[in-house]
């Protein structure tokens, strides 16, 4: 008999806590905002500065979660609009929506007129008008093959450099 009582009193408070776990709603539980995500396909976005559009961005796919200044970017085509034009292309990158720099990620090819560009990771800074790597970088064309560690760009100056155990190959 005290066993069944003892049986029945912890059945009680089992199922009594069990119902206090179920029905426990505080108002101060909150979605953590990284979980909260949108993200939409074929997102093209231009950068415009007076009547002039200096840059534009496409992108396959674009994950823009809440709160973040930043948007995840995949299969996308960086155009700077210049003189001549400047295509960027890459499997994955960050746009970073305040800065208005975008981080492009592996394959990464800059490719200007004939000439081609190609490393593992890429930075463009829309505000100073420069593109950057600290990776290998493998520069070709038509007659030549360059190759070396690092990349600077001055867009506006149309000045680009290798800046580290630089090797050259020229055809004839």
């Amino acid at each position: 008999m005290i066993k069944s009582r003892l049986f029945w009193f912890i059945s009680a408070i089992f199922i009594v806590a069990i119902l206090v776990i179920l029905n426990y709603n505080e108002p101060g539980v909150k979605m953590f905002p990284m979980l909260q995500t949108s993200s939409m396909e074929n997102l093209h976005l231009k950068h415009k500065e007076g009547d002039n559009v200096k840059w534009e961005l496409s992108s396959h796919k674009a994950v823009l979660p809440l709160g973040n200044k930043e948007v995840f970017l995949e299969s996308l085509v960086l155009k700077i609009n210049q003189t001549p034009e400047i295509y960027l292309t890459s499997g994955s990158g960050i746009y970073e929506v305040d800065q208005g720099n975008v981080t492009l990620n592996k394959p990464v090819e800059l490719k200007i007129r004939e000439a081609t560009f190609a490393t593992d990771t890429l930075k463009w800074n829309s505000k100073e008008e420069l593109i950057t790597s600290d990776d290998q970088v493998k520069f070709s064309g038509n007659s030549f093959l360059i190759t070396g560690t690092g990349l600077s760009a001055k867009v506006q100056e149309q000045q680009v450099r290798i800046t580290k155990d630089v090797k050259a190959i020229f055809y004839r």
